[in-house]
């Protein structure tokens, strides 16, 4: 979902709220917030616990009888969906999906669809998909998907592997994991063939991880491989 998600970080809508979000829902040309969240749960496997919805009062309602309804001020976890109230009132103005776990009561850290890069655009109607930083006065409360529990964490396949130039699902599992760390070199895909965009968005994540010169050369080790949690296939 998160990798979804990130993949559409720097989009930009085109003239009234034209959107591939809109044209997929079948509501081109209105705010898309809660289209983009829509698209990112049908293109990540999770549209039947994410839901499907363009009006965000009407996602929150969804949440809430389905009792997986969490309070603004509580402990977020990754891939929770968060609803904005601007204004302080009780129907969601706006969506995104939180991407790093908080502590009750800190700020959270997004993906949004339909909002502003910064504080001076329009944050609930905006020109395109950002990551941002927001406090907890402006959220309504959050949605929490019941996803499938995770399989655990893939080891190391060995430095030999990559340099045989592979092709595999573990190359798109990945390469996914990277986009969603932020380090992405990839004008397509992930995956499944190891490719040079691969390497180089894969020396982001070693250099993203302190590492420099020759130990930041895009070939995966073990210590960076385990800081970037591949899922298990």
């Amino acid at each position: 979902m998160i990798a979804a998600a990130s993949a559409d970080v720097g989009y930009k809508e085109g003239p009234n709220n034209k959107t591939k979000h809109g044209a997929w829902y079948g509501l081109d040309y209105n705010p898309w917030c809660d289209m983009a969240v829509s698209l990112w749960a049908a293109n990540s496997g999770n549209a039947s616990v994410v839901g499907k919805f363009a009006y965000c009062p009407s996602h929150v309602n969804w949440f809430r009888a389905r009792g997986q309804w969490v309070a603004k001020n509580a402990t977020v976890r990754r891939g929770d969906i968060v609803f904005y109230s601007w204004d302080g009132g009780p129907l969601a103005d706006h969506v995104g999906i939180v991407t790093e776990d908080s502590p009750a009561g800190h700020d959270i850290k997004t993906i949004e669809g339909n909002t502003s890069s910064g504080n001076a655009g329009s944050q609930g109607n905006g020109d395109g998909c950002y990551r941002r930083t927001r406090t907890r006065s402006q959220v309504l409360g959050f949605g929490r998907p019941a996803y499938d529990k995770p399989r655990g964490f893939a080891p190391f396949p060995g430095a030999a592997f990559f340099k045989s130039s592979p092709r595999s699902p573990l190359i798109t599992a990945m390469g996914k994991r990277l986009v969603s760390a932020g380090c992405s070199a990839y004008a397509s895909g992930p995956g499944p063939q190891w490719t040079d965009a691969d390497k180089r968005s894969y020396a982001m994540w070693q250099r993203k991880r302190g590492f420099t010169g020759a130990n930041a050369d895009g070939w995966p080790g073990k210590t960076t491989w385990d800081a970037l949690k591949v899922p298990a296939l």
